[in-house]
């Protein structure tokens, strides 16, 4: 039987927005699978330039920026 949430929605190297936070935008840099409450997907996201931060979020907390011409904004 499987996960309902078996696939991560979000990728590698996507730049996100950080709901209910004050952080930037940021780099999703790793996925670290389905660890969150009730099988959530939790990403390592890189915040910030130098120095930068590293925090980890579940699915839900991020919405993805969109790239303009295929190019990252």
């Amino acid at each position: 039987m499987s996960a309902p949430n078996a696939e991560p929605a979000l990728k590698v190297g996507a730049r996100v927005n950080i709901r209910g936070t004050g952080f930037g935008p940021g780099k999703i840099v790793e996925y670290r699978g389905p660890l969150g409450p009730s099988g959530a997907h939790i990403y390592g996201v890189r915040v910030g330039r130098k120095p930068s931060a590293y925090a980890e979020f579940r699915e839900d907390q991020l919405e993805v920026i969109p790239e303009e011409n295929g190019l990252p904004t």
